[in-house]
């Protein structure tokens, strides 16, 4: 987490109780919530839903819950006038941000940048792609990618460089959400997964864009987990890919007309599968804690065919 006394000392005792401090900006930062919380994102990227304003009058203010306050005035009520005139403020700022996410998705869509990643998978790609079991006929059918060289900023202001192995997801249709990054070298300070776009609604992965989420449809912890699984037991199955143990909703409502839910975990998911579960619905859903990570079992050749589907018929209610 980065060092909370990048914050001016107006912010006093939250400088030390803040967690997961990110700067944006010379005027702007984001952090974990003091009210309600926040956590990394499935993804690695830190949570960003408290923002932190500097300019006058420096100011707090959570998108998830509301919580707001002046930095000079953390532990009195703010006064109502000022309140709501900043609020009028910051919902012209979110409208502006919203805008620029749907102008970096049409351009993502009409540059098509998953196509070039794909065309430069090139030995070292398509290597990759291998290992993790991923056949060069699945890997041109999911227009899977790499890019040798890919830099991103640090909290810190530097630039992190490491090839990276890409995952274009897509909703029905064939309809382009976004990319994400697998980074083959991930900096110590954060995790191994970052999108293209930042601040777009987060997605399954659909193994299968063409058909509709309905009858059974079996929910893998992750993209290429669920490749791996839908490959094994062929295109007779429904497979996803869940971006993460705690989807947000938008990942969810995707799965609004499936009527049976396997969730495959990894192991020691067991508390997190039943939150999952809760949310989605208990009656519809199975859970499936593995031994050992689904993909790993696959690729060791521990689970033939007929053996994983036995394993997916042994989910047990929620």
């Amino acid at each position: 987490m980065w060092p909370p006394d990048v914050l001016p000392a107006i912010f006093g005792r939250l400088r030390q109780t803040l967690q997961y401090v990110k700067q944006h900006s010379r005027e702007e930062y984001s952090a974990a919530c003091p009210e309600c919380g926040g956590a990394p994102h499935a993804n690695g990227e830190w949570p960003d839903r408290l923002c932190i304003f500097l300019d006058s009058p420096p100011r707090l203010w959570c998108r998830r819950c509301g919580w707001f306050a002046f930095a000079d005035k953390l532990d009195k009520p703010a006064n109502p006038e000022a309140l709501d005139k900043w609020r009028k403020e910051q919902e012209q700022r979110e409208l502006a941000r919203k805008r620029s996410a749907e102008r970096a998705l049409e351009n993502l869509r009409n540059t098509k940048i998953w196509e070039r990643y794909h065309e430069g998978l090139g030995e070292a790609g398509r290597a990759y792609w291998q290992r993790r079991g991923i056949s060069d006929s699945a890997q041109d059918f999911w227009q899977l990618g790499w890019r040798e060289r890919w830099s991103f900023s640090q909290p810190d202001g530097s630039t992190h460089l490491t090839p990276s192995a890409t995952i274009p997801l897509f909703g029905p249709g064939w309809v382009a959400t976004n990319v994400k990054h697998r980074l083959i070298e991930p900096p110590p300070n954060r995790g191994k997964y970052i999108y293209e776009l930042y601040g777009q609604k987060g997605q399954l992965f659909l193994c299968q864009p063409d058909k509709r989420l309905e009858g059974q449809v079996i929910a893998c912890e992750g993209e290429i987990k669920s490749m791996v699984t839908q490959l094994h037991l062929g295109a007779a199955q429904l497979v996803v890919g869940l971006p993460g143990t705690n989807p947000g909703k938008e990942a969810l409502a995707q799965l609004s007309e499936s009527e049976r839910i396997v969730l495959v975990m990894d192991p020691g998911s067991e508390e997190q599968a039943r939150q999952l579960a809760a949310r989605l619905g208990k009656g519809r859903c199975r859970i499936l804690v593995t031994p050992v990570k689904i993909d790993d079992g696959i690729l060791a050749g521990n689970l033939s065919q007929r053996e994983l589907q036995g394993l997916l018929r042994s989910a047990v209610p929620a």
